[in-house]
């Protein structure tokens, strides 16, 4: 996992996951709901306050604000467990070419598999870059390499229903507002 060096347990942070290989496995609801349920898990157990999000085919992109603990551990503790879900549901659909895939991608011995590359997380310095990945987050179905939808709240797993139209996104959020 890569941090910023600015690290404040005060602050919030917008973080990055991305599937080894680029592979878009989100594509597929089963394993983009893992994902969604783990994010939502952590926020009703309040170990994070969680502003925005964005699930991708290949990847994730959210901003949340660590409640209790460093963004290192949740992010440890994010990666941990979708990581073990994802893997136990490729094998109850016995996707054997993409846990291959995820075999070879490992990057040590102690794990026979990996899902994810490095989880990134910036720390939210300033007002002016929140709403700067804000924008990027909720607007990243829309833009010319993947054009999923016309409307960036039409797409399904992204907040920017929330923020565009006042909609409940398919996961609950906090209100970033009070941070602009």
């Amino acid at each position: 996992m890569t941090f910023d060096s600015r690290y404040d347990p005060a602050h919030l942070y917008f973080v990055t996951a991305t599937v080894c290989g680029w592979k878009h496995l989100f594509i597929e609801p089963v394993y983009a709901d893992i994902v969604l349920g783990s994010l939502d898990w952590l926020r009703r157990e309040g170990r994070m306050t969680h502003f925005a999000f964005v699930l991708m085919p290949s990847h994730l992109h959210t901003i949340v604000k660590p409640d209790g603990r460093a963004i290192g551990d949740l992010l440890d503790n994010f990666g941990s467990y979708t990581a073990h879900a994802i893997l136990k549901q490729l094998r109850h659909d016995k996707r054997t070419d993409l846990l291959r895939f995820f075999h070879e991608q490992r990057r040590d011995q102690r794990h026979q598999h990996s899902i994810w590359q490095d989880i990134q997380a910036k720390n939210v310095y300033s007002a002016e870059f929140l709403r700067e990945k804000l924008e990027y987050i909720h607007n990243n179905p829309t833009n010319k390499e993947w054009r999923l939808v016309k409307e960036r709240a039409d797409y399904r797993y992204s907040s920017a229903c929330f923020y565009d139209r006042g909609e409940t996104p398919v996961i609950d959020i906090d209100n970033v507002r009070q941070w602009l």
